[in-house]
């Protein structure tokens, strides 16, 4: 049983850089951060995490000047600041790298790094003879490996997250910010981050990381301070607490992860020979894809974004065409089905992009748990929809999903991220569907909401169905699979068994070195 969770402060002798006293900021009638205090030492990375909606990038922002506090202070090398933009935040030291990298693609890495920041000379020229060493001297400092003069749109996203980090560095920041830094990284690639983190970290300098990956916080940081509805819940020293606890003070009670069990069938339920797909321009996506997925089974797709896995979704599902192979849906063809006919035949699909491909958000809840269901004969007779019937269905998956909403009339924009998944998830499972594709099924969504999606995924399978779980998140992927395929350069890089599961070999894969087992079996 886990602890009970009081919020409380860890013992710290580092002076601080920088402290935040009693800020609060509202929205409306929302209160996205409630009178939080906390002192930000050098020498220290310091992990700030809590469920969506918990304010931890609410506070960050009012820190680094993108929002202004409504109340409390902000106080650098012990003066107060209030930041009136990112730029006095900038010239105050801190440095922040967004999720959503802020680079210009077009112009060098060395041009990006410089930009805001040339030092010009009284005659307004440019010495970049001398920037550019002192940008080198920068890098040698940090073992940075950087080509100064490519652009920076030919970069891998790693080396555009280093050139976001050396801006900073170059402006003198003490105080570096990263929000979620490991979401489009391979594992190698984190572990890159990570030892440049512990370089910043023993420079002198505060490191601040808002993640949800309780893991990687107990892996790099120093300290924890967890935030819920907007109030700052636990801030402790990361050797002194748990994985188990820092979730418990995120959500407020204990979260069980449900267990993983083996109920794989021998017979086959999607079948995939060598597949294709092209886009407009020609130019091939996915190449020569063999792969069978069996009743009862999680088969997990890996990858870093971009080779192939999204026109290998679309694919199956029938929203792009397959330019070569065959697709079987419980033995019948389906390569050239249209979407209808694959759901009628019980092909059910969780989009990564609920917002534009999952729900209708202008429309209410009963609408979106109808959608693509309009010719079940319970919902539709002789062309008349059958709205009793409807609305009892919703408001038995609004109950069996946990979904927090008003009733079946509630309009699905209005509701949280993870009650948006849960209508996708609950109108997707709802009707024991042979097999279920899963885009990325936790994004955006708390602890407990994705505790619950993993769980009916899980109850998916147990009943029969296949499971294709596509996610760029390893924990995940790792928890649910039978079998984890890799994609790399539009082609399957290796198809892993449970007992073979490794984070660096896997990641190996994700980087396009060959490994892992390719057949069906």
């Amino acid at each position: 049983m886990t602890e009970p969770v009081t919020a409380h402060s860890p013992n710290n002798d580092k002076a601080a850089l920088c402290r935040l006293v009693g800020v609060s900021k509202s929205f409306g009638e929302v209160h996205a951060v409630r009178d939080v205090s906390l002192d930000i030492p050098g020498g220290e990375i310091l992990a700030i995490v809590g469920e969506n909606g918990a304010g931890k990038t609410t506070l960050m922002n009012a820190l680094f000047g993108l929002l202004p506090p409504d109340s409390g202070r902000i106080e650098v090398d012990g003066k107060p600041c209030r930041f009136r933009s990112a730029r006095d935040a900038i010239s105050a030291g801190l440095g922040m790298v967004h999720q959503h990298f802020m680079l210009f693609p077009e112009l060098t890495v060395l041009e990006n790094i410089l930009v805001g920041a040339e030092k010009a000379s009284p005659l307004g020229m440019i010495d970049f003879r001398t920037r550019r060493d002192e940008v080198e001297t920068l890098l040698g400092q940090f073992g940075f490996s950087l080509p100064l003069d490519a652009r920076v749109s030919t970069l891998p996203v790693h080396a555009r997250q280093q050139v976001e980090i050396t801006k900073m560095l170059f402006r003198r920041a003490q105080i570096i910010i990263l929000d979620e830094p490991t979401a489009v990284l391979t594992p190698a690639e984190i572990d890159g981050l990570f030892d440049m983190l512990r370089r910043l970290r023993d420079s002198g300098r505060a490191v601040i990381i808002i993640t949800h990956k309780l893991d990687e916080v107990m892996r790099v940081s120093d300290r924890v301070m967890i935030m819920r509805n907007g109030e700052k819940v636990l801030e402790t020293a990361t050797r002194d607490t748990t994985r188990d606890r820092i979730a418990a003070a995120m959500m407020g009670r204990e979260i069980a992860s449900p267990p993983k069990t083996d109920c794989r069938q021998d017979a086959p339920v999607l079948e995939i020979e060598n597949l294709h797909v092209t886009r407009e321009t020609g130019l091939s996506t996915v190449r020569g894809i063999d792969l069978t997925i069996r009743a009862g089974e999680i088969l997990g797709i890996a990858g870093v974004a971009g080779n192939g896995q999204k026109p290998f979704v679309e694919a199956l599902v029938g929203l792009t065409p397959v330019a070569q192979g065959r697709l079987a849906l419980a033995g019948k063809d389906i390569t050239h089905a249209s979407v209808g006919a694959r759901r009628a035949m019980g092909l059910a699909y969780m989009a990564e992009d609920r917002m534009q491909t999952g729900l209708a958000t202008d429309g209410m809840l009963w609408e979106n748990t109808l959608a693509g269901r309009e010719t079940n004969p319970e919902f539709s007779h002789r062309g008349w929809l059958q709205k009793r019937n409807i609305r009892d269905d919703a408001r038995s998956i609004i109950k069996e999903y946990d979904i927090v909403a008003t009733g079946p009339a509630q309009r699905v924009g209005d509701l949280s991220g993870g009650n948006k998944q849960k209508i996708i998830v609950g109108r997707e499972l709802s009707g024991n569907p042979h097999l279920v594709i899963a885009e990325n099924p936790s994004w955006g969504v708390d602890i407990g909401a994705m505790a619950f999606i993993h769980g009916r995924l899980l109850d998916a399978a147990k009943r029969g169905a296949a499971v294709l779980l596509v996610s760029s998140d390893l924990e995940e992927l790792f928890a649910l699979s039978d079998r984890v395929g890799v994609f790399y350069n539009g082609k399957l890089n290796g198809i892993f068994g449970r007992d073979e599961l490794d984070v660096y070999r896997v990641g190996a894969a994700m980087a396009g070195q060959t490994s892992g087992e390719t057949d069906d079996a």
